[in-house]
């Protein structure tokens, strides 16, 4: 919602494109993207949600400068717990 600091980014990768960079190269883009196109309206931060049994998406949202903040417990519509990874607009984020 425009004038929230806070937004979620999520991404899907088909099966050929995997392995290749492609999801980290793809994420850091939007997020640049994000942080310029909603600066003025108070974007400060970007989450990124996976399931704790997807190793490779944390190794994307590392890739791509979002840190791992916390692990968040199962709940429907999700059976299984999963990792939010953060990453700010300011460089100490």
């Amino acid at each position: 919602m425009p004038g929230r600091p806070a937004a979620e980014v999520g991404y899907w990768t088909a099966a050929p494109a995997r392995g290749r960079g492609v999801a980290p190269r793809a994420l850091e883009a939007v997020t640049g993207w994000a942080f310029t196109r909603f600066a003025a309206a108070g974007l400060t931060r970007l989450e990124l949600l996976h399931q704790v049994d997807n190793p490779a998406s944390c190794r994307v949202a590392e890739k791509a400068g979002y840190r791992f903040e916390e692990v968040l417990p199962a709940r429907p519509p999700f059976p299984r717990d999963g990792h939010r990874h953060v990453r700010s607009s300011s460089p100490a984020g």
